[in-house]
């Protein structure tokens, strides 16, 4: 089989470093995820763009740039330092999970189930991404890079909106 391979990975849940995405680093045997560290989301950062040495981007390339994924760069200050880092892509991410933002009430996702997807978008995720269950399930390699280049494609999002919602169970 496959020896150890490490990843960037995002999960669509709450951890204890982030708010309503959790940035993770795996690590995949044959296929399969063996381990998995919560990472804070500058560590995520900073590795994905190659800034900072990382088991998941030996190489210290932008692995955003070399994936397609656009908008995502690192910020230098007048000195040329690197100060910051720009990728507003993972702020849209929770959309997938949520029809409401949990934490701002005024910021609406693109789920039809109030805490996860109805049952096609889901079977959709599982199919496209390998996302079997949204509530834990890790989001990593080819397919995170697939997922943040569809989430910033409208006729994606129309498409995914425009996926069923499960029937509504009516009383006796």
């Amino acid at each position: 089989g496959e020896g150890k391979k490490n990843y960037l990975a995002i999960g669509l849940f709450v951890s204890a470093h982030s708010s309503i995405i959790s940035y993770a680093f795996v690590a995949t045997r044959d296929g399969k995820v063996i381990e998995a560290q919560t990472v804070r989301k500058e560590r995520f950062m900073y590795s994905a763009m190659g800034y900072w040495p990382s088991v998941v981007n030996l190489k210290r390339e932008n692995l955003f740039e070399v994936n397609n994924v656009h908008s995502c760069f690192l910020i230098k200050d007048d000195y040329d330092k690197i100060v910051d880092f720009y990728c507003p892509v993972f702020d849209d991410a929770w959309k997938v999970r949520f029809k409401e933002n949990p934490y701002r009430y005024d910021e609406y996702g693109w789920s039809h189930g109030q805490y996860k997807p109805s049952q096609a978008q889901a079977e959709y995720l599982a199919k496209e991404y390998g996302i079997h269950n949204v509530l834990t399930d890790y989001i990593y390699g080819e397919s995170l890079f697939k997922f943040l280049r569809d989430i910033q494609d409208n006729a994606w999002i129309a498409a995914y909106k425009a996926l069923p919602s499960d029937p509504v169970v009516q009383g006796p």
